[in-house]
């Protein structure tokens, strides 16, 4: 189960300061469709430097922005629920996963609207699986690209959930864990180019 830390050390808005030059790099990137990837040692500031660029490209006007973090994800479809979960900060897109999800989702007897961040990450939790995980992403991914706006997908924390694929200690043999997380990130690539310019990976 994905569960979530009660706080973080990332900053933004006016206690951000002095990375202008790395924000102008990010808004040019994205302005131009393309995929970044953000990498430093640990404790070096990507997660505030990447906080700060969604909130001013959500302020232009010009983008939706969604962050989801996955330093508490234990596998792959908590990923995909985390990514579900996150979606709802997309005006349109969330409308097209609401809809498609209705099944996913049918066992919910409220309002989906109504549930808070954790509650919507258990109910898409529990019924994605291994055996639909891939599909139900792609179509979080296809719901997104549909917006009015590109949406900008941050993905924190990626490293982590890779490294805890790879060296979880249970019953899988090395190949298995190998092979998860070669469909992880192969089902990334795929869906950063089916929806390039739609949707920009950071």
């Amino acid at each position: 189960m994905l569960l979530k830390k009660a706080g973080s050390n990332w900053v933004d808005g006016d206690r951000f300061h002095n990375r202008d030059a790395e924000l102008e790099t990010l808004a040019e990137r994205a302005y131009g469709g393309v995929h970044t990837l953000v990498t430093a040692p640990r404790r070096m500031g990507k997660t505030s430097l990447v906080r700060e660029f969604l909130r001013r490209a959500q302020h232009s006007g010009n983008f939706e922005t969604i962050f989801i973090d996955l330093e508490d994800a234990s596998d792959a479809s908590d990923a995909i629920a985390e990514l579900a979960a996150q979606s709802r900060k997309s005006r349109s897109g969330w409308e097209r996963i609401k809809s498609g999800f209705g099944r996913l989702i049918g066992g919910f007897s409220g309002n989906i609207d109504s549930l808070g961040l954790a509650e919507l990450r258990v109910q898409f939790r529990a019924q994605i699986n291994a055996g639909n995980r891939w599909r139900k992403g792609d179509e979080i991914f296809a719901a997104l690209a549909t917006g009015k706006r590109p949406v900008i997908l941050a993905i924190d924390e990626l490293p982590i959930l890779v490294n805890r694929l790879l060296t979880r200690e249970q019953h899988d043999s090395a190949s298995a864990r190998t092979q998860e997380v070669d469909e992880l990130l192969s089902w990334l690539r795929k869906n950063g180019q089916e929806h390039r310019g739609r949707v920009i990976l950071v």
